[in-house]
């Protein structure tokens, strides 16, 4: 379906933005307005669940023209579900008890979200721009 094709571009490129949100608004002046997206709680678990579930949708579901039911679009539904989990869990880290062992998990895994946000908006762009490439 096509509408699971563009949901999960764009799922891909809001989890990326938020998620490497700080960086890019140094470098690049344009994308400030992303710079305090993690402070807002809501809008980052928001985008975190409507990640996960676009990339278990786009595991399912395939893109207009694909033949290989899954292998396909593996990537962009991984990272959407990759992403959405690492948002996920920055949003719920404030909430929960802090334990040490939740502390570990959550500091290993964020501490690649800017890598991990930037894979997003790459595979995003070359998903959108290449949309019969197998693994894309």
């Amino acid at each position: 379906m096509p509408q699971f094709y563009l949901l999960s571009v764009v799922m891909n490129v809001l989890a990326g933005m938020a998620l490497a949100g700080d960086f890019l608004g140094e470098k690049l002046g344009f994308l400030a307005v992303w710079k305090n997206v993690r402070e807002r709680r809501g809008l980052i678990i928001g985008i975190g669940v409507a990640a996960v579930v676009a990339g278990l949708l786009k595991l399912i579901f395939r893109s207009p023209g694909e033949t290989v039911p899954v292998a396909g679009d593996l990537l962009p539904a991984l990272l959407g579900i990759i992403q959405g989990g690492a948002l996920l869990a920055e949003g719920f880290r404030q909430r929960i008890e802090a334990s040490e062992q939740l502390e570990s998990v959550s500091r290993a895994v964020l501490s690649y979200r800017v890598p991990l946000g930037i894979a997003g908006l790459v595979v995003a762009l070359l998903h959108i721009l290449m949309p019969r490439v197998l693994f894309l």
